[in-house]
C-alpha cells in the first residue's frame, strides 16, 4: 500500500495507475506519459460568487466541493470518457506497465482533484490498483485573468448588448466568419461551454459591462484587423 501527500491511499498492493491532479496556472505540470484529462470547462467554486466564500478554503477532497464539481454540466461525460480510455489501455497493458492520468484545472485545488478522485474510484471498482497524487492542492488560490484580446472583448461586449452575430461582424467591420472566430476565442478563454455562458461569466467578473440592448457603444468596438 502506498500513499502521497494530500493524496488517497490505494487498497491494492499492485499500483497499475497513478492519477495526478495539477493546476496549469502554476506552470509545474507533471512529467511522463499519461492520459490528459482537462477539467477546466467544469464549474470552478472560486469563480462562482454564490459558492466562493463557502468553498474557497476547501478542496476537491471535501464532499461538498466534489459534489459541486461533479454536478457541473459535462462532468459525467468527461469522467466516463476518461475512465473508458484508461480501462481500454489497462486491459492492453503488459504486466508491470502502468497507465497514468494527468488531470488539469487552473489551480489544482478543486476541479482536477475532484475529477481525479472520481476516476480513481471507478478504476478501483473495476479491480485495478490506483493511487492519486495532488501536488498543488495546498497552493494558494490563483487570481484568474482570462487573456482575451481587445477585439475578442469588443465582440463579446456587442453580443452582451443584444447584437446578433451578423450585427457584431458589421459593427466590427469584419467578415461574419471572423466575428465567429473572435467570439469563439472569447468563449475558450473564459472556459465557457456556450457563448451565453461566456457573456454571463464575463459580466459576473466585471470583465465587460453590457450596454443597453439596441444601443451598443461605438467605443467598445474598434475596427478589427
Amino acid at each position: 500500500m502506498t500513499s502521497d501527500l494530500m493524496g488517497s491511499q490505494s487498497p491494492h498492493a499492485l499500483i497499475q495507475s497513478v492519477i495526478i491532479s495539477y493546476g496549469d496556472g502554476h506552470h509545474d505540470a507533471p512529467r511522463g506519459d499519461a492520459l490528459r484529462v482537462d477539467a477546466r470547462p467544469l464549474r470552478n467554486p472560486p469563480q462562482d460568487p454564490d459558492m466562493r466564500e463557502r468553498m474557497i478554503h476547501s478542496t476537491g477532497l471535501d464532499p461538498e466541493v466534489r459534489a459541486y464539481v461533479l454536478g457541473s454540466p459535462g462532468a459525467e461525460p468527461l469522467i466516463d470518457r476518461a475512465t473508458r480510455r484508461a480501462l481500454a489501455l489497462l486491459g492492453q497493458a503488459r504486466a508491470g506497465r502502468r497507465v497514468d492520468l494527468h488531470v488539469v484545472c487552473e489551480g489544482g485545488r478543486h476541479r482536477s482533484v475532484a475529477v481525479a478522485e472520481e476516476v480513481a474510484e471507478r478504476l478501483r471498482a473495476a479491480g485495478y490498483g490506483v493511487e492519486t497524487e495532488h501536488p498543488h492542492i495546498s497552493r494558494p488560490i490563483l487570481r484568474w485573468h482570462p487573456q482575451l484580446t481587445e477585439h475578442e472583448l469588443a465582440a463579446l461586449r456587442l453580443l452582451a448588448s443584444g447584437q446578433h452575430h451578423l450585427e457584431v461582424a458589421k459593427e466590427l467591420r469584419v467578415r461574419p466568419e471572423s466575428a465567429g472566430r473572435l467570439l469563439h476565442g472569447a468563449q475558450i478563454h473564459l472556459h465557457a461551454r456556450t457563448l451565453y455562458e461566456a457573456v454571463a461569466k464575463a459580466c459576473a467578473r466585471g470583465i465587460i459591462t453590457p450596454e443597453p440592448s439596441g444601443h451598443p457603444s461605438r467605443r467598445s468596438a474598434p475596427p478589427a484587423p
